[in-house]
């Protein structure tokens, strides 16, 4: 009687390990990795070679050797520089996820050996007042070596960072231009838009103040294109209204408020920093006849990218807080 045919089942390791297509085997070098992130970045071989800090013809080769290993062109030269073909395209987007990978394993081994960490995260302003600001003290405060570097800014640069690793998580909002797939989405809530002007502003004896009384001020804005200012437009729009004159366009908290400090203007403000602005006095908010929100903004990590232990732990503690009773949740997306 035959017997059965015995089939060794490899474990993910050794699949993993013993592929004969292993473009290290192939004489893939991390050198290599960092070349077509450059390329992509830069879109010109001199640019990405002064990016690596090498010489021009040091960087073609390292192109040459790549489009050798792989039977194909990665990208295609011309007057302006270079594109990227859908291989080249493809390499650099792996490239990219595996540099950034290393990093984050050499950062996770030196916080087990230190006991402590580092977190980089990005937010847009109420985010990072309201949420991030709290739950970092209070983690440092059980953990004196924990560290966070906190960067605020718009969702359309803090994405992009993201994207290119520089942050661990963002708190802000998908650009409409980027494709939401790239990132593991965590919807928080919506952002309460509140209006600052000097203390004893005229506006400030009415009470509500109406958008048609507002339309007549002159106002401080972010720049065109930014969600706030959009946001403010579109009431104005939807009112039949004349938009707001901004003869100052700044998304600079401090130029925000010296200028509203010293004239007349109107500046909106997320609900949560002008919690903070009011208390000294000198700025004051108006009361409105109607609720004015932004739309919701979200923890954002990098499809397919695993938070460190410290990552994860403020993660974690930011999305408990707003399940807290009294703060809406959001849904993972």
């Amino acid at each position: 009687m035959a017997q059965p045919a015995i089939t060794s089942v490899m474990t993910p390791a050794q699949t993993l390990l013993s592929g004969s297509g292993n473009l290290f085997k192939r004489g893939l070098k991390i050198s290599h990795l960092r070349m077509i992130v450059a390329m992509e970045e830069t879109g010109q071989i001199s640019l990405a070679a002064a990016m690596l800090k090498t010489s021009q013809p040091a960087a073609s080769r390292l192109l040459s050797e790549m489009e050798e290993m792989l039977g194909t062109r990665l990208c295609e030269r011309g007057a302006r520089g270079v594109e990227m073909t859908n291989a080249g395209r493809a390499l650099a987007q792996r490239a990219r996820t595996m540099l950034i990978e290393m990093r984050e394993a050499e950062r996770e081994i030196e916080d087990i050996k230190n006991g402590g960490g580092t977190v980089f995260i990005g937010a847009v302003t109420a985010a990072a007042v309201d949420l991030v600001v709290p739950v970092v003290r209070d983690i440092q405060s059980r953990n004196a070596r924990f560290e966070a570097q906190v960067a605020i800014g718009p969702s359309h640069i803090l994405v992009k960072s993201l994207l290119a690793g520089e942050y661990d998580f963002i708190i802000g909002r998908v650009p409409q231009d980027v494709d939401p797939r790239l990132f593991h989405i965590r919807q928080i809530r919506s952002e309460k838009i509140r209006l600052l002007v000097r203390k004893g502003h005229p506006l400030l004896a009415h009470n509500p103040v109406t958008m048609a009384q507002l339309a007549t001020y002159e106002w401080i804005l972010p720049p065109p294109g930014n969600l706030m200012r959009r946001t403010i437009e579109d009431v104005f729009i939807a009112q039949n209204l004349p938009l707001p004159r901004s003869g100052l366009n700044t998304a600079s908290l401090l130029v925000t408020l010296a200028a509203i400090s010293n004239s007349d203007a109107v500046a909106p403000m997320a609900e949560e920093v002008t919690s903070l602005l009011t208390r000294g006095g000198a700025i004051a908010e108006l009361p409105l006849t109607e609720t004015i929100e932004i739309k919701p903004y979200s923890l954002l990590t990098a499809a397919g990218h695993r938070l460190s232990p410290s990552a994860q732990l403020v993660s974690d503690h930011i999305l408990a807080r707003i399940n807290l009773p009294g703060n809406d949740a959001g849904e993972t997306v």
